[in-house]
């Protein structure tokens, strides 16, 4: 099968590696043929050089998780051959043409041919994994920092929960258009942070926000955003993906003002929250339009992943097609 493995910083080598062997596989396992991935914001550790490689176990096909495709084989008891699903990888190894992966992290997606759509149930669920810590947000002012794939899901959760004001934070134009359109009431581009809380403040009639949600990582400073962001007494719910093993943070703001971190790892209910997730794709919940901004073939696989480490041309989530 054709695949590919990191070899360095922003570099990837296109190998070809035997089918993964299912016959071997412990028991519950799947074989997918993969149709699509999309790149997510935690693959980039590995591929900018900010994590060794020597940090994880996989030494190819790695990183993608956010997959779809059709079941080849199986020795399951919840999957045949012919399913149409979307997949984590084993190991997170889905830059390969096939790829193992557990029914347990799996959820079956509608046969209509529209995998660009049905790999963002993926993000989708680790997003309601991480809501459903907060819970019922009726009447609540929200903030999102970042409007990436996971903070334009996080956004239209808040609205499904029943906030009332939704601002949607983020430097990219086309990112606060895609947010206007799927649900945000209010837009607001990136700023200091004294600017952004003064134009919070006005939308909130100076209560400040409820929740803030964090969905930028990879840096330290928006954390601190957040917590100067955040009302007394109110949440920050963290999805960003830290790169580094501690942050300076403005602890005694956030002791002073009774505020509730809750970080959340993109860890779901595997299937329960996967399969949520295509339940609100499917019945117009949650919205992807406008989400897929660049799909490029296999082949192109490193320009893809520095179309979204470098947010080129005004990347949000940038698709990999395996049958180009």
């Amino acid at each position: 099968m054709f695949a590919a493995r990191i070899v360095g910083p922003k570099e990837y080598e296109h190998v070809q590696l035997p089918i993964p062997d299912i016959e071997n596989a412990p028991k519950g396992m799947i074989l997918v043929k993969t149709r699509r991935a999309t790149i997510c914001g935690s693959d980039m550790p590995y591929y900018l050089g900010v994590h060794p490689l020597t940090m994880h176990r996989a030494k190819e096909c790695f990183s993608a998780h956010e997959t779809v495709g059709e079941v080849v084989a199986s020795n399951s008891s919840r999957f045949t051959a012919g399913d149409v699903v979307m997949s984590e990888p084993y190991m997170f190894k889905g830059l390969g043409q096939y790829f193992l992966a557990d029914e347990s992290r799996t959820a079956l997606i509608p046969n209509d041919g529209e995998w660009n759509k049905w790999t963002l149930a993926q993000p989708l669920g680790t997003v309601i994994w991480g809501m459903r810590k907060v819970g019922a947000l009726f009447h609540q002012d929200v903030v999102v920092l970042g409007q990436g794939g996971i903070g334009l899901f996080a956004m239209q959760m808040a609205a499904n929960l029943g906030a009332r004001n939704i601002i949607a934070v983020d430097k990219h134009a086309l990112r606060r258009t895609v947010s206007a359109n799927t649900g945000a009431t209010h837009t607001l581009p990136a700023m200091d942070d004294d600017a952004l809380a003064a134009a919070v403040n006005e939308i909130t009639g100076g209560r400040g926000p409820d929740l803030v949600i964090e969905a930028v990582g990879h840096q330290t400073d928006t954390l601190n955003t957040a917590i100067k962001l955040a009302r007394y007494g109110g949440s920050i719910l963290a999805f960003g993906v830290p790169d580094i093993e501690e942050y300076p943070v403005l602890y005694n703001e956030l002791f002073r003002k009774n505020v509730r971190l809750m970080p959340t790892v993109s860890s779901p209910d595997y299937p329960r929250d996967f399969e949520l997730a295509v339940q609100y794709i499917k019945n117009g919940r949650i919205r992807v339009d406008g989400i897929v901004t660049h799909e490029l073939p296999f082949s192109r696989l490193k320009e893809a992943f520095d179309l979204f480490a470098d947010r080129k041309d005004e990347a949000i989530k940038v698709m990999i097609n395996y049958e180009q």
